[in-house]
């Protein structure tokens, strides 16, 4: 039983529980008004006869997120990259607004609140933990709906946890996390492509837009090739590109806190006394893992490129650091993402003429340019960008469903406003009430020419 006492201003319920070592230990909460006292006691009473009454426990957020971090991350075989950017979410995005909570009092109203706040907080404004004093431009650019989305996820995980480990009884993170937001990104069609290719002088730079929009490439899966994934001879002489592997810079400190076995290769890093190591590791997930097919400019451009990789290894002498990669400084040493970022970005501040993207637009872009020129074969096309799901290649690239519903709109207007300026009255033809067949339908499909078929995928995806 519980009792209800007077202490000053305040009211003090007093109760006896058992404890996980079954003890039988006083307990007291300390409410400022008798109306929320009693209401307390009741509650404690009735949770006592239930079992469902918590012991009462001061762990933290910050606590419950430092005892379920190494526990998640051996569990599940984080890859070092994820481990990291879970960190950094925990650390920027969660401790330094709720992190001092204690767990048995965080409400649904502060996990709102959280989000609220962090839709309206810059990106930066925490690195590590620490605040950053950021510029006027800075300030301005927000979190992405999709970045609160991703706390609200891992927050619902964390907060299941604490019910499973009897902390809470019931998790205060809302079922519904906010909106994710996506904006179309900006990329270049198969034309502005095939003129940058021609613009492109240098040698680096041309394979790697020409691999990246042939193979519809990740950055990583790009510079993570080696000489040994190229062969001339397979598929009846095309050749393939088997993409198994990735590049990541990676903190040391994180290759110590997730298990790495044999297939991780830590690569001689050029930076001395760096707190990072550069690391090939397995692709993404298992779809990643996948073979793509050269056409004949890209099998002739890789030849002349392993030649030239073989004359610099020559010219250098003892001083060459072969790294074995198939992208490599003129030294051996590997070619990272921001070296590659860099020069991509520098071509285009020379070349003013083409709109600016990002590298990982070229992928986008070839993607986009996949499903087109298939007509929308959405399996063809996962094959070679290495989509875990066909629904997220179809959610990714679903913009280009408008340019066929766009012509199709312009179809309509020239038939129906052209018909509309005719003055030779038009019967209308008799409708058949006869009901067609699958059978019917499948055959008038296969009779169909190239542009209705794709036309007709496209709808269906629409």
């Amino acid at each position: 039983m519980a009792s209800v006492t007077k202490r000053g201003d305040s009211y003090v319920v007093r109760y006896v529980y058992v404890n996980d070592q079954g003890e039988r230990c006083p307990g007291w909460e300390t409410f400022k008004n008798e109306e929320e006292a009693k209401n307390r006691k009741i509650a404690i009473e009735a949770e006592l006869r239930n079992g469902t009454f918590l012991v009462p426990n001061q762990i933290t957020v910050r606590e419950l997120f430092e005892q379920w971090l190494p526990i998640q991350s051996r569990k599940h075989k984080w890859a070092p990259a994820t481990y990291v950017g879970t960190v950094a979410q925990v650390q920027n995005l969660i401790l330094p607004y709720i992190g001092n909570l204690e767990v048995q009092k965080v409400r649904s109203y502060h996990i709102e609140k959280l989000y609220s706040l962090l839709s309206q907080t810059p990106c930066g404004l925490y690195i590590q933990g620490e605040r950053q004093e950021l510029s006027e431009k800075q300030k301005k650019r927000l979190l992405s709906g999709t970045t609160v989305h991703e706390v609200h996820t891992l927050l619902r995980t964390v907060f299941s946890y604490a019910v499973d480990w009897n902390i809470i009884n019931k998790s205060p993170v809302p079922r519904d996390g906010p909106k994710t937001s996506t904006e179309e990104r900006k990329i270049w069609n198969e034309k502005t492509v095939a003129q940058a290719l021609k613009d492109i002088d240098d040698p680096m730079l041309h394979l790697a837009v020409h691999l990246t929009f042939v193979g519809a490439l990740r950055q990583g899966e790009l510079l993570g090739l080696t000489p040994e994934d190229l062969d001339y001879e397979a598929a009846d002489g095309r050749g393939t590109i088997s993409i198994c592997k990735t590049l990541q810079r990676i903190p040391k400190e994180a290759l110590t806190k997730v298990r790495i076995d044999e297939s991780y290769r830590v690569l001689e890093d050029k930076r001395e006394c760096s707190s990072t190591s550069l690391v090939l590791k397995p692709t993404k997930t298992k779809k990643s893992k996948r073979v793509i097919f050269m056409t004949g400019p890209l099998k002739k451009e890789l030849k002349s490129w392993i030649a030239r990789l073989e004359r610099e290894e020559k010219n250098a002498g003892e001083s060459y650091r072969n790294s074995g990669m198939l992208f490599r400084l003129p030294n051996g040493t590997a070619v990272e993402s921001t070296f590659l970022r860099k020069r991509f970005e520098r071509w285009q501040e020379e070349h003013p003429g083409y709109e600016k993207i990002v590298f990982h637009g070229l992928r986008h872009s070839s993607a986009t340019y996949q499903l087109e020129v298939s007509g929308g074969d959405i399996k063809a096309v996962q094959g070679n960008t290495g989509h875990a799901q066909a629904g997220i290649l179809v959610d990714t690239y679903a913009h280009i469903q408008n340019r066929a519903r766009i012509d199709l709109a312009a179809r309509i207007e020239q038939d129906f406003y052209s018909a509309e300026e005719n003055d030779t009255p038009v019967h209308n033809p008799t409708v058949s009430t006869e009901k067609m067949s699958f059978s019917d339908i499948l055959e008038l499909i296969q009779q169909a020419d190239p542009a209705q078929k794709k036309q007709l995928t496209l709808a269906l995806l629409a």
